[in-house]
This record gives C-alpha cells, sequence and structure tokens, in this order.
C-alpha cells in the first residue's frame, strides 16, 4: 500500500516538473512572439511615415487614388498584424492559465507546505506583513503594501497580457490616424 502511494507521488512529481516545464516554454514563446509582433509593427509603421511624408513632399501636393490606396494597404497590413498578435496573445494566455490552474492543483495534491510556487503565492503579499524572511533569517525582503506599487496596486497588478492589450491597440489607432491625416490634407 505504501509503495502504490509513493510511486503515485513519483509520478504527480514528474508530472509537476513537467508541468513547470511547459509553462516556462510557453511564457518564452509569448514573449518572444510579442517581440516578433513589436518589430513587425514598428516596420509597417516606419514604412508608412517614410511614404506617407514622400507623398506630402510632392511639388503640386495632389495625393492619386493609387496613393491613397497605398495607404489604405498599409493601414489594413498593421490591422492584420495587430489582429493576429490579440488573437494568438489571448490563445497562449488562456493556455498558460490553464496550466497554471493545473499546476495549482498539483501542489496541493502533492501537499507540501512551504514549497508550493503557484498556490502559496498570496502568503508572502501579506498587507500586515510588509516583510519575507529566509529560513536560516540571513535575508529579509520588504516589499510595497500600500500605493500604486502595491502588490495589488496598479503597478504590483500588472500582467504581460497587458501589454499585449494595449501595444496592439496603440498601434491601430496610429495607423489610422495617419490614414485619416493623408486623407485630410489631399
Amino acid at each position: 500500500m505504501e509503495n502504490n502511494e509513493q510511486e503515485t507521488n513519483m509520478a504527480t512529481a514528474e508530472k509537476y516538473t513537467t508541468l513547470i516545464s511547459l509553462i516556462s516554454r510557453i511564457e518564452d514563446r509569448l514573449r518572444r512572439s510579442d517581440l516578433i509582433y513589436l518589430s513587425l509593427n514598428i516596420f509597417v509603421l516606419l514604412f508608412m511615415i517614410v511614404f506617407t511624408s514622400s507623398l506630402t513632399r510632392k511639388i503640386d501636393y495632389f495625393l492619386t487614388p493609387l496613393d491613397l490606396s497605398f495607404i489604405l494597404i498599409c493601414v489594413a497590413i498593421g490591422v492584420l498584424v495587430n489582429s493576429s498578435w490579440i488573437i494568438f496573445a489571448m490563445r497562449t494566455q488562456l493556455r498558460l492559465k490553464l496550466r497554471y490552474f493545473q499546476a495549482r492543483t498539483m501542489e496541493r495534491k502533492m501537499n507540501c507546505s512551504g514549497e508550493n510556487i503557484f498556490s502559496d503565492e498570496h502568503i508572502f503579499f501579506d498587507p500586515d506583513i510588509r516583510r519575507l524572511d529566509s529560513f536560516d533569517n540571513k535575508e529579509i525582503l520588504h516589499y510595497p503594501s500600500k500605493g500604486l506599487t502595491a502588490m495589488d496596486g496598479f503597478v504590483g497588478s500588472a500582467k504581460p497580457r497587458h501589454l499585449s492589450w494595449i501595444l496592439p491597440t496603440l498601434f491601430i489607432t496610429i495607423d489610422w490616424s495617419m490614414f485619416f491625416l493623408a486623407i485630410t490634407r489631399v
């Protein structure tokens, strides 16, 4: 009986280790994709800025329908890149949320108090304590518990997914405003 329980604990520990490495790979993939999408957006934006600035320097300052359609194509490409960025980030973050849930469930199943990476996080940020001591009392960590920098404040509650929402929205706004700026200058 005890041997079966020990095998079950070892299997759970193996699954937990695999799950932790999977979470790390998903987070790395999300960071890399954010950088790739950001660089694509910057490339499209710079190309659009160079093209519209060259158009506004024309001597007769008359934008042809071909020029306007090319600017609209640049906006469409920018919106397409941003839409795919948001969709990819949403799907990846949902997978990550599922993996975090599974990790917390496995931590409770293993029942190793004090060793739970995902499920015991809230005890470290208790506003009444405001500090953490290492097990050997050689190191002390103080953290803010009030104001914007508190763990439940504006800065402390910021998540990587906010970057995946704010930046595409910003780029879409810039693309459309440049398009409307080019149209109003006709």
